[in-house]
């Protein structure tokens, strides 16, 4: 019998588990489902990791993430099937190499984008020199992806409305810009989810027919789960806070 369970590609971080801070109930320490080397791991709730296993025994689950490939290795989830880390800027193949036609393609985007990334570290290097925020860029292989800025627990959100203000100054349209609680992010345009969605259904279509689900809480992850049959977002989060009007 033909096997027609679906093909899910899942963002993780506020999707499938969150942090310690983020969770509705008390922490159990047997549902860790990422280190962190900063201590502030991800866990998940008692549903959460039903579907979580709901989804590896009955699914290809495809994890599609911001997470670099090197902080993904750091889930206690075994992902077997292929890997969309960095926001799209990398696929990882099932044998867990990075895909080299895609890796080409990022090096390549990247490479046009280079000033853009030191525009935008130097336009929060004050901030970041006084502690308000942390920044870096993402990087796979050596390669830049995108820009993050971060604030801390209790830092006033007006640091990052600076930050915000400070970047776009310096890159305009250049980049497409994200915003979600205590993060922002520049990347530039072709290294997204979608794009590397895009490119693993142009695979799959030719040899797999089965339903494609599209799992995320963010409204960047919008992009990626239209491109899907079914679309799955959790109640309490970035997506249905505003998108929906109930």
């Amino acid at each position: 019998m033909t096997d027609r369970s679906p093909v899910v590609f899942a963002d993780l971080d506020d999707t499938l588990f969150q942090t310690a801070r983020k969770m509705p109930g008390p922490v159990r320490t047997w549902r860790l489902a990422a280190h962190a080397t900063n201590g502030s791991h991800s866990y998940m709730t008692e549903a959460q990791a039903a579907t979580v296993q709901w989804l590896l025994d009955s699914t290809r689950l495809i994890p599609t993430t911001a997470r670099s490939s090197e902080v993904l290795a750091r889930t206690t989830i075994r992902f077997t099937d292929y890997k969309i880390c960095s926001n799209g800027g990398a696929i990882i193949t099932p044998d867990g190499a990075h895909d080299p036609a895609w890796a080409a393609r990022t090096a390549r985007i990247s490479a046009q984008h280079a000033h853009a990334f030191s525009a935008l570290q130097g336009a929060v290097s004050a901030l970041a020199d006084r502690g308000a925020l942390r920044c870096w860029l993402v990087r796979e292989a050596q390669t830049p992806v995108y820009f993050v800025a971060k604030i801390s627990v209790g830092t006033p959100r007006t640091v990052l409305d600076e930050a915000e203000g400070c970047c776009r100054a310096q890159v305009g349209t250049d980049l497409v810009f994200h915003r979600n609680g205590r993060n922002l992010s520049f990347t530039p345009k072709g290294l997204a989810k979608s794009d590397a969605v895009e490119e693993l259904l142009r695979r799959l279509s030719n040899t797999d027919r089965r339903p494609i689900w599209g799992m995320g809480d963010s409204i960047s992850d919008l992009p990626f789960m239209r491109l899907c049959q079914m679309m799955v977002a959790p109640s309490d989060s970035q997506i249905t806070k505003t998108r929906l009007e109930v």
